[in-house]
């Protein structure tokens, strides 16, 4: 990464990112939704490159998780070059546990190597880079496996980079986890950052990926998150973050930046009346921008049949609208009156649903089977009676 010279006493404007993980498959949102979400990923190389110049930043950082593995395709590869190009700022990409830095490495590719723009610098080595002038310099962490046992930042202490930039401002750039969160299959510490590493290393801001929502670590430490989310877990994804520092020793003013485009609600709901399918479907006519949302629902309940057909409908108007709705449905037809005579109007067997009908309207604990075993019966009496002649 090229800089001209600039005085010693200047600081550095930066935007912090990471966990794009282009190329990510979204196996459970498939076809032309899936699809979409995959080029909102490498849209995101455009806001990110659109925020940092108009915030007159010098970088982009980019903490790890760039790509979704090292498995990218050289299309993929090729596109992702391109925008980075087109961004017109220096990106600075440091491999994480998805695209790590070993074996099969997508940064070792041929077609990455030969196609990578200028403004593009990957930290594959724990080594300092000395950036602007002499004004900063970055001390990267990056990983070499999926799983690192122990920590991967042990070598960011205070005189890794000192003799390359004894005055310039430390910017430490590393992926992982905080104190347990970080374990592998067997129990094991894996990519574990303590979380004073920060000053330990006498860095003025650590640069953290992994964690894919906006989190301070301490004053000089923070995860930027994910810039376009990946799942309905709402831990304030879809941020970057616009850090500043006006000198070395100074504080860094960091400031979150909103750059998603798509986002994912959950929504459960019970009905039992068509007044609750109303109230789903203003909450539908609520959302601004239908088309860039992502929707769980969860709903059960029962409705009359009519109802049924209203839920039914709204649904599948709302499948077309949005850019996915995943459903979890439980939702049964309530019996009337009319279905009750159908399975009997007398007798012991009438005397039964009684029984089962009051059991089903209370709250003891087998109302629910009471409920089902109503179904039950009125299923068989229609097929009772479709049967007869």
């Amino acid at each position: 990464m090229r800089h001209a010279k600039s005085p010693a006493a200047a600081g550095v404007r930066f935007l912090h990112t990471a966990d794009l993980q282009l190329g990510k498959p979204f196996h459970s949102i498939p076809d032309d939704a899936g699809a979409k979400l995959r080029e909102r990923r490498l849209d995101a190389i455009d806001a990110l490159g659109k925020v940092a110049r108009d915030h007159k930043a010098d970088f982009v950082v980019v903490a790890g998780d760039f790509f979704d593995a090292n498995t990218a395709t050289d299309r993929l590869v090729q596109q992702v070059l391109l925008r980075i190009q087109q961004a017109g700022i220096p990106f600075v990409v440091l491999p994480g546990n998805h695209d790590h830095a070993g074996t099969g490495s997508v940064y070792a590719r041929p077609s990455f190597r030969n196609a990578c723009p200028k403004n593009l610098t990957v930290l594959l080595r724990r080594e300092p880079v000395v950036v602007l002038g002499g004004r900063a310099v970055i001390l990267p962490a990056p990983l070499y496996r999926q799983r690192e046992l122990g920590d991967p930042t042990a070598h960011l202490t205070p005189n890794f980079g000192h003799q390359e930039a004894p005055e310039a401002i430390r910017i430490g750039v590393a992926h992982g986890s905080l104190l347990d969160v970080g374990r592998d299959v067997d129990g094991r510490a894996s990519n574990l950052i303590p979380r004073d590493r920060a000053a330990r290393g006498a860095i003025h801001y650590l640069a953290l990926g992994d964690w894919h929502g906006m989190k301070q670590v301490s004053e000089r430490a923070w995860y930027s998150g994910t810039p376009e989310p990946t799942g309905f877990r709402q831990n304030e994804p879809g941020f970057a973050l616009m850090v500043e520092i006006a000198a070395a020793g100074a504080s860094p003013r960091v400031q979150s930046i909103h750059v998603a485009t798509t986002r994912w609600l959950e929504h459960r709901m019970t009905v039992c009346l068509g007044e609750d399918v109303q109230q789903l479907a203003a909450w539908f006519e609520a959302l601004e921008a239908p088309q860039d949302v992502v929707v769980h629902l969860d709903v059960e309940g029962a409705l009359p049949r009519a109802e049924m057909d209203r839920l039914e409908h709204l649904l599948q108007s709302m499948s077309h609208r949005l850019l996915h709705l995943k459903l979890s449905s439980s939702v049964r037809g309530s019996l009337t009156e009319d279905d009750f005579r159908d399975i009997a109007v007398d007798g012991a067997v009438r005397a039964t649903v009684d029984r089962l009908r009051a059991l089903a309207a209370s709250s003891a604990p087998g109302a629910g089977a009471a409920d089902r075993a109503l179904h039950t019966l009125h299923r068989l009496a229609l097929t009772q009676g479709d049967s007869s002649c």
